[in-house]
């Protein structure tokens, strides 16, 4: 276990982190940063910006602030004075003596994949990444914003969405990136069993960290939104800072139903909301809520029917507001979350979707939060031992038919659950009704959905037998058969 600590921003600059970082590090006074960035930041404007901010808006003295000369062969935004000197930069013996008097060594936001061709090329660790582990296990800071905070655990998310992770689009070498398949590449090392993800809210990325926590065999998975830090301190408590939302996935009980190489479909992941103050230990799974956050578990604000299915669990800050206001925050005890509904792209008929289900343990805190920067009070939330499943999907559509209503349909365990709702604004669809008949064509099961558009069918099914389904609803009707299987994966009538 290190004696060090690392603070991993998830992108853009906030004072409020900074301070926190020097105060970690015993006070501005105290604080010797050695700022790396990879080479396409490395330009002459990224190296007076840095020294501006760290300088004369935060107050650092100058001579407590080195650039490290790292950069890439050939890159074209680095300048052209010293760059022979710069790209062999660490193996010098000099840098490396020099980079352990700096209690804070910072990696800043560019390109994950220049900071591991510089500093571990062909998992060779360099002279200079060994001296910034010697930092790191004497008790300093390790930062990194952005890319410099994926870069920094034993395997780096470099690239691509979760709508293809989830259909298992995977790349592991840089010659067949397209940019939106999901690319993990071996990273500096400095913490293993953790894989982290960054500019987690803006850009979506819930599908590409359980993915990838999956694939590399990550015990968790942390999710940081921008303008937010993470401290994971030596005991691997980790802390919160900042003004956006921290996920938190827990492998360690989690069920893999999926094959090699086929889609993602798990079951029963642990999920940790996290907001600014609060704690949480990896080691002991102790939750500590910040000061003054107050349970709200039994006393919900918003009404679940207003809302049940998400059409699109990866655009702009669904994940946390499902999380919030459909779940922690209401009477709700599952949500379904397409994945790629009202998306321009399209997969064809194979989609994948996430279901986020409450549990009795599942807890939820908040309270209103003034923060130095933020222009009004936060609703700040917190909530633990939420379950999320991947599940794959498959689309049956009916051209011929008005679109009034969807439905998808899923196997949990030894039971089917159905839900039913309006394509168009979401909204559960009460009182449509399922009928369920075997492959002899008996009616063996007909009920109403309930008020969240579900019909959770129990006992009746035998695996590997065919039934035949049908919804109907204000006049129209879709049917389907399918094949049961305990966890079956899902099917959407569209």
């Amino acid at each position: 276990m290190s004696k060090g600590y690392l603070f991993l921003i998830g992108g853009a600059n906030s004072a409020l982190i900074y301070k926190r970082m020097f105060e970690l590090a015993g006070g501005k006074e105290n604080s010797r940063i050695a700022i790396i960035s990879s080479g396409g930041l490395h330009h002459r404007n990224a190296i007076n910006d840095y020294e501006d901010y760290f300088v004369n808006e935060l107050g650092l003295k100058k001579e407590n602030l080195w650039l490290v000369p790292l950069t890439i062969t050939g890159d074209i935004e680095t300048p052209i004075t010293n760059e022979g000197v710069w790209k062999d930069s660490v193996y010098h013996k000099e840098l490396a003596e020099k980079i352990i008097d700096y209690n804070i060594i910072f990696f800043a936001d560019g390109d994950q994949r220049l900071y591991i061709d510089a500093l571990k090329k062909n998992n060779i660790e360099s002279p200079l990444l060994l001296a910034i582990e010697g930092v790191y296990q004497n008790g300093g800071i390790i930062a990194g914003a952005g890319a410099g905070t994926n870069v920094l655990c034993k395997n780096s998310i470099a690239g691509g969405r979760s709508e293809e992770a989830l259909l298992s689009r995977v790349v592991s070498n840089e010659e067949t990136d397209d940019g939106v398949k999901l690319l993990i590449l071996s990273g500096l090392g400095l913490i293993d069993n953790i894989i982290f993800d960054t500019h987690f809210e803006t850009r979506g990325r819930l599908g590409r960290l359980s993915d990838a926590a999956v694939l590399t065999n990550n015990k968790f998975g942390i999710g940081i939104s921008e303008k937010t830090a993470v401290i994971l301190n030596p005991d691997l408590t980790t802390e919160v800072i900042g003004y956006g939302s921290v996920l938190l996935v827990d492998l360690n009980k989690a069920r893999f139903l999926n094959k090699p190489g086929k889609q993602l479909h798990i079951r029963d992941i642990n999920v940790t909301l996290l907001t600014h103050g609060d704690k949480y230990n990896l080691i002991t799974k102790q939750f500590f809520p910040f000061t003054g956050k107050e349970s709200i578990i039994n006393i919900p604000y918003f009404d679940a029917n207003d809302y049940h299915v998400s059409l699109n669990v990866f655009k702009e800050y669904e994940t946390s507001q499902i999380l919030i206001n459909y779940m922690l925050d209401n009477e709700a005890k599952d949500v379904i979350a397409l994945m790629d509904y009202d998306r321009a792209y399209s997969h064809g008929d194979v989609s994948s979707f996430i279901r986020f289900v409450e549990t009795d343990e599942t807890q939820s805190w908040f309270r209103k939060l003034e923060l130095e920067g933020a222009p009004d009070e936060l609703n700040s939330y917190s909530g633990t031992n939420v379950l999320l499943d991947v599940i794959p999907l498959k689309y049956i559509k009916d051209n011929h038919k008005p679109r009034q209503f969807n439905a998808v349909m899923f196997g949990v365990e030894s039971n089917l659950l159905v839900v039913v709702y309006d394509n168009t604004v979401s909204l559960p669809v009460i009182g449509a009704k399922v009928l369920i008949s075997d492959v002899n064509d008996r009616l063996i099961f007909k009920k109403s959905t309930d008020r969240y558009g579900r019909s959770y069918i129990r006992k009746i099914f035998k695996a590997g037998e065919e039934y035949t389904i049908r919804i109907s609803f204000d006049g129209e009707e879709k049917t389907t058969s399918f094949t049961f299987e305990p966890d079956m994966t899902g099917i959407c009538l569209s």
